[in-house]
């Protein structure tokens, strides 16, 4: 867990969010939807930088991503990465990887 530590502040100094929500997000992301760490590392990099989202539109996707269980984390990155930075798009593509139970 050292490593999440340092990624979490890390990404801090580039993003301006407390390395606590960083953390926060990354537990919730990789045990949610058998979320892996280092896809739902990217996921929250993408948000963080591309998407410019605050703490509180972090912890909402996260909570999203967790309510919509199943879903396929490295599809997720894949459609926040072509949102190109625009939240609403972001958060749609929750929907969209959503994996039929």
């Amino acid at each position: 867990m050292v490593d999440n530590k340092k990624w979490a502040e890390k990404l801090r100094a580039n993003c301006g969010l407390s390395a606590e929500a960083l953390e926060f997000a990354l537990e919730e992301l990789s045990e949610s939807c058998y979320g892996d760490s280092l896809n739902s590392k990217k996921v929250i990099e993408e948000l963080t930088k591309s998407c410019h989202f605050s703490e509180a539109e972090l912890r909402k996707f996260v909570e999203s991503v967790s309510k919509n269980c199943p879903i396929d984390i490295k599809k997720l990155h894949e459609e926040i990465v072509e949102a190109e930075g625009k939240k609403e798009l972001a958060f749609a593509a929750i929907g969209r990887v959503r994996t039929p139970v």
